[in-house]
């Protein structure tokens, strides 16, 4: 082969990656490559991999060393016969989407990153085009299905030099609209700096604005970039291939999961109670915008929260460890002690691996005692409402900051019903949920989720969402059929959405519910949407049961075991029967409650009682949903 149809081959391969070489680069590759096929005692080794001594940055050296592996590995050496692989093993471009990649660098990370990124996704058969910033034709980017942006962050937040001018004709006045473009954005950055991946966040932002739709929650890297990095790319390989069926359709909701959710803005947020309580219950409207999340009545909305900044640095002093003392993160990498309690860490709830390590750490002979076996009742009792920093409090240990944080438990997702039927509020989900306020001992303590909406979330801030799917928990799916709704306190909620759908659909069953709280005047959440829906006839009945009204404590079950006949008569014509609520009394409150309404008006035994509630629940008649 002669060296300038190396060269040609070369350029080819440039073009189609977007990969840049100077001139001399290119000959000492081109070079490079005639070499190896020329030799083909060398080419039988293995393949091969550019010396050191090639004038070429690290990155595209390691980019140069890819591409010569895929060139290589379908050269064979005429002393020997390879079989050639099958058509269906081959990747098949057409049936991977293709991807666009823009980067901008102001150091050349982002650029190598961006080759390295455009090299596995061409190995894994998509076709890659692989474009500086600044090159890319603003008129181009309303038709690119998928868009992968690596920008690193200059000076203070300012796209680097070879980004600002994509960066105006972004944020012109005239900017296109870009409903039908999906993408991701890699911010490169210093967090020594202020405006720590600020252009990434900026980008990223602007996007949105424009319509387009996050394949992913953006990933921000810090000098040591490379494993968040590859944490990035490898998330949005299967992201790539649930290409929504035609051009600008919606797209497939799976694309946000628990593991990969969506960050939706708070849109509302107001209290329920309509006067002074002693609780707070909130609502909460959150956009979906165009991400294609779909629910339905009765799914859940999964939320990721970030710990109370106060209590992780309660728990930082009372260890005496650093805030920034380096700790290993699953899919991460090192991060700062504190970053890591703060958004990684479940610090709310007391593991039984930590409880094993403060128990070692200090030494405790009480601690140890509480730990056995047949103090299991105690443990409980002792545990309730006890936080970590309480743990640490009651018995102090100075541990090693991995060792600590390795013994915490990964931070979860908070499950809330939805409230709503999108059919009456599109493009949005609601939740109602209750603030968890107390104190242990002599300190405040409040709930992770609850208080991170209620407190640390203004209107218009995002948040970490995905869906829940629950279809165990749903209308029936006949509207004639007649439902009966069990919701005290928050577990009103999903049946909110219950009936927002019902009268959606102009469904023509009759519907029951039975609400509870503890004061009619204040805690009566909802009232006037469930009062109009009664005079409207989409509800049938609203019974209600307001436990500190009166001296006698009265609740939901009360209320049920009077209207036992009629709530018999509904369900021999075969109503379905939900409750969503409180698990640990009400749930098993309202249960037995509808047991001795069937043995009762039914005239069963126990155990035909327990037969029917189990046919009940076989049909999907009797559906709970408890937390």
């Amino acid at each position: 082969m002669a060296k300038v149809d190396a060269m040609a081959a070369l350029l080819g391969i440039e073009k189609s990656s977007g990969l840049t070489l100077d001139t001399h680069e290119k000959w000492y590759v081109a070079g490079f490559i005639n070499s190896l096929r020329t030799d083909e005692e060398r080419s039988a080794q293995g393949v091969p991999v550019l010396p050191e001594s090639a004038p070429l940055e690290i990155a595209k050296r390691h980019w140069v060393d890819g591409m010569l592996a895929g060139i290589y590995s379908r050269i064979y050496p005429a002393a020997t016969t390879y079989p050639q692989p099958a058509v269906s093993q081959a990747p098949r471009l057409q049936d991977k989407p293709p991807v666009t990649i823009v980067w901008a660098s102001q150091t050349g990370n982002a650029e190598g990153l961006a080759a390295v990124c455009a090299a596995r996704l061409q190995h894994a058969g998509h076709e890659v085009r692989l474009v500086e910033m600044d090159s890319f034709a603003m008129s181009d980017l309303p038709k690119t299905r998928l868009l992968l942006a690596l920008a690193s962050t200059f000076g203070s937040g300012e796209p680097p030099d070879n980004g600002t001018s994509f960066w105006q004709l972004l944020n012109a006045s005239n900017a296109p609209k870009l409903t039908g473009v999906r993408y991701a954005v890699l911010g490169l950055g210093d967090s020594s700096y202020e405006q720590f991946c600020g252009f990434g966040r900026l980008l990223d932002a602007r996007l949105s604005e424009l319509g387009a739709t996050r394949l992913c929650e953006r990933v921000d890297a810090d000098t040591d970039y490379e494993s968040r990095a590859d944490l990035w790319m490898t998330s949005l390989e299967p992201l790539l291939l649930a290409e929504p069926a035609g051009h600008g359709s919606a797209p497939a909701a799976a694309l946000y999961t628990r593991k990969s959710p969506y960050s939706a803005p708070l849109l509302s947020s107001r209290r329920l109670q309509t006067g002074p309580s002693n609780k707070e219950t909130r609502q909460y409207v959150i956009g979906l915008g165009t991400s294609g999340l779909v629910y339905e009545p009765g799914d859940a909305l999964g939320v990721w929260p970030t710990n109370c900044p106060e209590l992780v640095e309660e728990i930082l002093a009372s260890t005496a460890l650093s805030a920034d003392s380096p700790v290993p993160v699953k899919g991460l990498g090192e991060l700062p002690l504190a970053e890591a309690l703060l958004r990684h860490a479940e610090l709310t709830r007391i593991a039984p691996a930590m409880l094993r390590f403060v128990c070692e750490l200090s030494g405790s002979a009480e601690l140890a005692a509480l730990l056995e076996p047949t103090r299991a009742s105690e443990l409980k009792s002792w545990l309730y409402g006890r936080q970590i920093a309480d743990l640490l409090r009651a018995y102090p240990i100075r541990p090693a900051a991995a060792a600590f944080f390795a013994a915490l438990k990964p931070i979860q997702p908070r499950l809330y019903s939805i409230s709503s039927s999108s059919k009456a509020h599109p493009g949005e989900a609601h939740i109602t949920v209750s603030t968890v306020r107390y104190t242990c001992g002599e300190r405040s303590r409040k709930g992770s989720c609850s208080s991170f909406l209620a407190d640390r979330v203004a209107a218009g801030e995002e948040i970490p969402i995905f869906i829940q799917p629950n279809p165990h928990f749903r209308v029936p799916a006949d509207p004639e059929t007649a439902m009966i709704m069990i919701g005290p306190g928050t577990g009103v909620g999903p049946f909110r959405g219950f009936l927002e759908e019902r009268k959606a659909t102009g469904a023509t069953g009759k519907n029951w519910l039975f609400f509870g709280e503890q004061h009619e005047a204040v805690d009566f959440y909802y009232r006037e949407e469930l009062e109009l829906l009664l005079r409207e006839g989409w509800l049938t009945r609203l019974d209600t049961a307001f436990s500190r009204d009166q001296e006698e404590k009265i609740y939901v079950q009360h209320r049920m075991l009077e209207q036992g006949a009629e709530l018999w008569s509904w369900l021999k014509n075969g109503a379905h029967v939900y409750i969503c609520g409180d698990a640990s009394a009400m749930a098993k409150e309202v249960d037995a409650a509808l047991r001795a309404i069937i043995r009762q008006h039914g005239g069963m035994s126990a155990s035909e009682s327990d037969t029917y509630l189990k046919v009940m629940a076989q049909s999907r008649r009797y559906a709970r949903d408890v937390y």
